[in-house]
Order: structure tokens, then sequence, then C-alpha cells
């Protein structure tokens, strides 16, 4: 770290050598340019070393021993979380004679679909009561106190152990991996209590889904796992495409559907600051966590998840596309009001009492919750056993609990499904931002499905009563049915999904993995995109950059564009008033500290005076603070040192009417000790002109990951400077309310206040 050089002729010089792990604190963005030369810089090094290949081969190995470490992990827990949502989802409903820790799936296997299994008992049964009305009351009453139990126990770890583990955590990751810091947010502990309230607040019946919180749960195993090994530790390039692989197989294990993962990562997550790696890594990652939980076998019927089905079939009709084409519009308008009106309920939610009471929030919206849901047999189940009979087919139901294949019922059972839609919907937009860990990609498939479903029943009535009309004599038969209900419900899924996220692609590969239906893959595609057509209309958000908006992360999404009218310059937005390094002071180590100290900045830019602001290079605050803490290592107490930020030995002139300070201060300087702060100083660092256009800048810090740009005349004069969180917050309308960062205290979000006062972060 520290170099000293010394000879009887040449004053002594302390070197500060540059450190091979980034440095960077809590809430800053870190700089891809610089993080990219640091990269290179370390296999240079490796090269020139005289054992290199013996040195890159185990790199190598670190990393792929790593990825499958983490992708066996994250199957593990997947299967884990799977078998303990199905047994506290059941349990409110009733329990196994035979053995208390059995789900009913498990209590019951071994017998045929319209068996009734007598080793299942509800409550009223063990509680030996025998009077109809009681034993009613009862099984409602246990059914509200054991979810209310289980939310608020979720509630409480959070609150009380692990604060960031509320929520989906997928905006988090999403900046995490474009650069944002988050101290603290991927510990063990987050590990820990976001796995278990996840379980408890899913079992609870609560309108929200694991899915999302996976991806979370799979950031923080690779933070975990790569902390024994520095050359990943240490490096923010390397950790970030780690996550990148965990998170793919976060969502493999989700849904079962590995490819999705990869194309989910690589879609929604902005990976054009990680190397082309990332991608190959990712794929073996979610290959590893799939197979994993495939020899877990969570169900023991051979499905990855509950609600996946062996195969959609469905022919070509012509007269179908209409259906198809409003199921994507109505999908796309749910997703841009849905949106709405979650972000809107969490600005109440910010400016009420509910954000010092999160644990009651959370007890009052399960209360009620459970106490609608327990009205409705299809309300009642489990979101997940909801999707697997609506995915299915009439013609492998073998038990119509919902009466879903009754011709006979098409009205009670269109009405119920489309009063569990949007029952689901409100109690969703309410939930989904709750003190628990919750996710919206099941309630949203559920959503979907319900409507769809719907659509497919009303079509298949129609067609049986009218086989006559000449759209439907054109393409089916006379007699018998030739529409399949189970396929809108997933082409509804699809769109609800698509209009919620905008996800496209990686959206059609899960969802063409979840169901095996060939066949589909065409008609999902046409939906989603209509979905996500109609969303963009509305707004061009989906939920998470929504969240990340309304929480204020200084992100820039690659999809992000600059929409204020005009072609307004850069000039008139970047903060003009500095705090800057003079090249011609002098500064001894505990001056620059102090210095340092005072200005809670990003960064400093070095000029040759402050007159005439000529700029000479940039140095980042955390790594010219860290260098000055070895610099204080190794002088002491010394008093006479003298910092030197720049390579280059150039003398500035001073005024004349200085000159006999000057002979002083050169005669100090002589003797004094020099300390070489130049590895930590760029020289050169991008520059460009004040006249260029805000769209302009606005691609430079997309594609190239930067977290500030400077700003010069032609001659080298320091004109201003401009940071992501400067150009966040221009870019992004005032939608979402305040745009004040946010920090996780006392189990909420709260406010932080803006220390940046001076204008260079």
């Amino acid at each position: 770290m520290v170099n000293s050089q010394q000879s009887p002729d040449i004053k002594p010089i302390i070197r500060i050598e540059p450190t091979s792990e980034t440095i960077c604190s809590d809430r800053t963005t870190i700089d891809w340019t610089r993080e990219r030369r640091r990269e290179l810089k370390y296999q240079r090094s490796i090269k020139n070393l005289g054992n290199s290949t013996s040195q890159i081969l185990l790199d190598l190995s670190q990393t792929w021993l790593v990825i499958i470490v983490i992708g066996s992990s994250i199957g593990i827990v997947a299967g884990i979380l799977n078998v303990t949502v199905d047994w506290l989802s059941d349990l409110r409903l009733g329990v196994c004679r035979y053995g208390f820790y059995l789900s009913q799936r498990s209590c019951c296997s071994g017998l045929e679909a319209n068996e009734v299994c007598y080793e299942w008992v509800d409550w009223s049964t063990v509680l030996n009561i025998s009077s109809p009305p009681l034993m009613a009351f009862t099984r409602y009453l246990i059914f509200i106190l054991v979810s209310v139990g289980f939310a608020g126990s979720a509630a409480v770890l959070v609150k009380s152990l692990a604060p960031p583990a509320f929520h989906t955590g997928i905006p988090e990751i999403k900046v995490i991996l474009s650069g944002y810091v988050f101290e603290n947010y991927l510990s063990g502990s987050v590990l820990v209590i976001k796995a278990v309230g996840l379980a408890l607040a899913v079992g609870s019946g609560l309108s929200l889904g694991k899915e999302g919180p996976l991806v979370h749960v799979a950031c923080c195993a690779a933070s975990l796992i790569t902390r024994p090994f520095k050359a990943l530790r240490a490096n923010e390039t390397r950790k970030r495409e780690i996550f990148s692989a965990a998170a793919a197989a976060g969502v493999s294990v989700a849904f079962g559907a590995p490819l999705g993962g990869v194309l989910f990562v690589l879609e929604e997550l902005s990976l054009s600051s990680l190397p082309q790696s990332t991608l190959w890594r990712s794929f073996a990652c979610a290959v590893v966590a799939t197979v994993t939980l495939q020899y877990f076998d969570p169900y023991r019927s051979g499905k990855l998840v509950l609600f996946q089905v062996q195969s959609v079939k469905l022919v070509w009709r012509s007269f179908e596309l209409v259906p198809w084409v409003l199921l994507g519009f109505c999908g796309g308008v749910f997703g841009a009001c849905f949106t709405r009106a979650n972000i809107e309920y969490a600005k109440i939610r910010r400016s009420s009492s509910l954000a010092r009471h999160p644990i009651r929030e959370v007890l009052a919206v399960t209360g009620f919750t459970a106490l609608s849901s327990y009205l409705l047999v299809i309300t009642r189940v489990p979101t997940s056993k909801l999707i697997q009979a609506l995915f299915q087919d009439c013609n492998d139901v073998t038990n119509d609990t919902f009466l879903l294949c009754d011709s006979n019922q098409v009205f009670n059972t269109v009405l119920s499904l489309l009063i569990t839609a949007i029952a689901r919907s409100l109690m969703t937009a309410i939930t989904f931002g709750v003190g628990v860990p919750s996710g919206i990609f099941l309630p949203t498939i559920g959503i979907g499905a319900c409507f769809g479903r719907s659509v497919g029943i009303l079509m298949n009535s129609w067609q049986s009563k009218y086989p006559g009309l000449w759209w439907f004599r054109s393409s089916c038969p006379v007699e018998g049915s030739c529409i399949s209900p189970q396929a809108y419900a997933v082409i509804g899924a699809a769109s609800a999904v698509g209009g919620l996220t905008r996800m496209t692609i990686s959206l059609v590969v899960v969802i063409f993995e979840l169901t095996g239906a060939v066949e589909l893959v065409l008609q999902i595609m046409l939906a989603v995109m209509i979905s996500k057509f109609t969303a963009d209309y509305f707004s061009s958000d989906g939920i998470y950059e929504a969240w990340i908006n309304f929480r204020g992360y200084p992100y820039l999404s690659p999809k992000d564009e600059y929409k204020k009218q005009g072609d307004r310059l850069v000039s008139e937005i970047m903060n003009k008033k500095l705090i800057c390094l003079n090249a011609s002071e002098r500064y001894d180590v505990e001056g620059l500290l102090k210095f340092v100290d005072k200005h809670q900045l990003k960064g400093f830019p070095i000029v040759n005076n402050l007159k005439e602001n000529i700029l000479l290079g940039y140095t980042f605050r955390n790594e010219l603070k860290f260098a000055l803490g070895q610099a204080m290592n190794q002088v002491g107490g010394e008093s006479r040192c003298i910092c030197k930020l720049l390579k280059s030995d150039f003398k500035i002139n001073q005024d004349d009417t200085h000159s006999n300070e000057n002979i002083e201060d050169n005669e100090d300087e002589a003797n004094a000790i020099c300390i070489d702060l130049s590895e930590y100083v760029d020289e050169a660092p991008l520059s460009l002109d004040p006249d260029t256009s805000v769209e302009t800048v606005l691609q430079y810090f997309q594609k190239l990951g930067l977290s500030n740009l400077i700003f010069t005349s032609n001659n080298g004069r320091l004109k201003g400077i401009l940071t992501i969180n400067d150009l966040h917050k221009y870019v992004k309308d005032p939608v979402y309310g305040n745009e004040n960062s946010l920090n996780f205290t006392g189990g909420r979000l709260v406010e932080e206040e803006d220390d940046n006062g001076d204008g260079n972060d």
C-alpha cells in the first residue's frame, strides 16, 4: 500500500500505492469507467507475474466454484420455501392426523383426486365441535387468527431484525447492479429474515407471492458465499457479475424457468455496465439452481412449481384473434392502473400514521384479507392452487372444485372469477408495499388468469350455443366445443404481468416454460406486445421503475429517454458552484483530511488555481480519504509533510507580492516529507463542453455507467459538474412526489436529509 523513497539529496517521498479494492460508502454510485480501468490493471498485473497461468486458473476456478455453490444453495432454499409455504397455507384450514408438519398434499398423497382424505381434518374436528354453526364459526375464526398470526410474526421479524427485508427487493437489486451501493442490504440477517418472513407472509394468505423476493434472497446468498474470496469480494464488477447470475437463478427456481430467468436478468436488470461473460455465468447458475430444485422435488410430483401444467393444446382459429387482442389491451390497462394505484397508496402510507406503525398496518390488511377471502371457495385457497386450476384443461379435471367446467353454471362461474380478479387487484395494490416480504408476480398471474379464463368460458359458451354463426362455422365443428378456456387463462396471465412489469421476451419464455404450450407462443407474444403498447401509452414506467422513482434512487434505466420539450443544454442544469482542490496550494495530511471531512461530496475536481480554474484532474472523496488514512499511519505525528496530488512535476508561478512568503514556503517544502497521492487522482477525467445537449449527456451516463460528468470550456477551464443524482431528478418527471434519497429506519422508509449542498454529489 505504501512505498517510501529517500536519498541524501532528495527529500523523502511516501508513495501511497493504489488499493485493489473498490472504496465506496453507503448510498453512493460506482463509476464504472474507473472500475473497468481497475479491472484491466488487475488483469495486466496477473499476466506480468511469473506464474500468470496458474493465477488465471485460480481466478477462474474461484468464480465457477462460487457460481455452482450459489446455484445449488438457491435451489435448496427455494425447495424448502415451497414446502414451508405449502404447509403454512394449509395450516389455516386444518391439520394432518398423523403428522402436524405435513401439508394437505403430503398428507393425502397416494389417493385419487375424487377420494375423500380422512387423514386431513379441519380445526373444528380437532377441537371436537359437533354443532354445525359452531363448527363453521370455529373454522372461520381459526382461519383469520392463524393468518393474522403468520403475517404479524413476519412484520415483527422484519421491523425488529432486518428492515431491508420488506417488499420485493427487485427495485433495489436493479439499482445495485447498476452501481448503487447499499450497505447491509445483502447481509446474512436480511437473508434469514427475508426467507422466514416470506414463508410466513405468503402462508398467511396475503395477496402476494414469493417469486420476486426470491431474487433478493438469491443475491443475499451470493453476497455471503463470495465473502471468503477476496478477489471477488473486493471487486465491484465481479461482485455484480455474481449477483446477476444469482438473480437469474432466483427467477429460474421461482417459475421453474431457467431460460426465462436468464432473459429476465438480461432484459430487466440492465447489464450494460457488466462484461459479456455475465450472460454465460447467469445461464450456468440458473441451470444448476433448477437442476437442484428438480432433484429436491418439493411437491413429489416432478413439478418445479405448484401451478406448472404439462401442456396447453390449441389450434389457431381466426375468430379468436379478437378476444386475444382484448386480453392484451385489458392487461395493459390493468398494469397502468395498478401501478398508479399502488404508488398513490404508498404516498398515503408515507405521509400518514401508517408509516410509524407498520405492524398495525400488516395486521389490519391481513385481517381484512382473511375475513373477505374465506367467504368464497375460489378466494380461500392459495393463489398458486387457484392458478393451477385455471391453467387446467377440463378434460383433465377430476374434481371441479371451482365449477370451471360446469356448462350449467357459466354465469355464476364468470361472476365469481371477475369478483376474484377485482378483489385480488384491490388487495394486491394495498398489500404490495406493507412491512413484510412481498412479491407481485404470483397475484398478477392469478388476476390475469381469472379474467382470461372468464373470457374463455364466455367464448366457449357462445360457440356451444350458436355453432352456426359464420365465424364459428368456418373454424369449428358443428357439434362440440372447439375453444380452450385454459388457453385464455394463460394468455390473460401473460397480458397482466406484461402490462404491470413491461417485460416482453423474458415473460413469453417464462410463461412458455411454465405451460409447455408450444402452440401458444405466438398468441402470448401478441398479447404481451399489445399489453406493453397499451400500458406505455399511459406511463412508460413498470411497477419496479415506479418504485425506484418513488424512493428516489439515482437509477437511469437504458429505457429512459429525454422527454422535455426543446433541446436543452446541460449548462442550464449542471452545478456551477463547485468545491475544488487547488493544485497550487500546499496541503498537509491533516489539513487535507479536514477539507475532505468538511465537504461531504462525491469527489473534488483539481484545478491549477482558483482564479484560472484549469482542470487538471479529479479525485473521488472515498478514495482520497482512504489514501490519507494510509498516509497518517506512515507519518504519525510528523507535521512537516506535503501532499502531492499530480504526477506532473510542475510549479505554478505566484504573484510577485507574495515572493517572500513563497521563498519561506519553498524552504519548508524542501525539508518536508512528500506524500504522493497521484495514484488516487484521475488526471484525464472525461469532460464535455457545457453546450452539449441533455439528451447526449443522458446517453453518456447510460452507456458508460458514469457517476458524474465534468464540463470544461475549449481552453480547459472548469465550468461545472453533473452527477447521476442531479440528472435523474431532472429527467424523471416529479410524478411520484418527493424524490429525496431514502433510508431504512425502524422498519419503514423515511426521508434522508440531502447533505450535498455544495453541489458535487
